[in-house]
């Protein structure tokens, strides 16, 4: 009787774990279905220039998925570098300078709506607007990012 204690407790140990895990539906895992990027957000305060910065890049790519017909998972994905961007376009059977033309319109979009809401001074977006319109689109976001640098919380 001895030996089989050790069994017993490592089943009983075992059903502690899998009955609640199943009773809490832990038995019918499903993923978090990806956001629409056409249903529209309201700006918020995000509080400091850092996450203004992020505010704008995530709002203005989904502006741009939206237009695209894409996630903005996708988007972000493709924005990787230009080898992506291009295989971006072809997937979704459209030229690259539309997806660059989305994103720059997303993001010039989004840009103003912060500067009216007063979150962004005026010189950061005039500066990240012409950022917009120089860069290549593939480089927006790592140049988002590198700004962020220049502006600590």
């Amino acid at each position: 009787m001895t030996r089989a204690a050790p069994l017993l407790v490592a089943i009983a140990a075992v059903a502690a774990v899998v009955v609640p895990y199943v009773a809490l539906g832990g038995g019918s895992f499903e993923p978090t279905p990806v956001a629409d990027p056409c249903v529209r957000r309201e700006w918020r305060d995000p509080g400091d220039l850092q996450a203004v910065l992020e505010q704008v890049a995530l709002s203005g790519i989904e502006g741009a998925a939206c237009e695209l017909r894409a996630s903005r998972e996708e988007l972000v994905l493709a924005l990787r570098d230009e080898n992506s961007l291009d295989a971006f376009a072809a997937e979704h059977h459209i030229a690259r300078a539309d997806a660059e033309r989305a994103l720059q319109n997303g993001l010039e979009r989004t840009i103003h709506e912060a500067e009216a809401a007063g979150d962004l001074p005026r010189v950061v977006a005039s500066l990240i607007a012409r950022t917009v319109q120089s860069l290549p689109s593939w480089r927006i976001l790592d140049t988002l990012a590198r700004l962020r640098a220049f502006f600590p919380e």
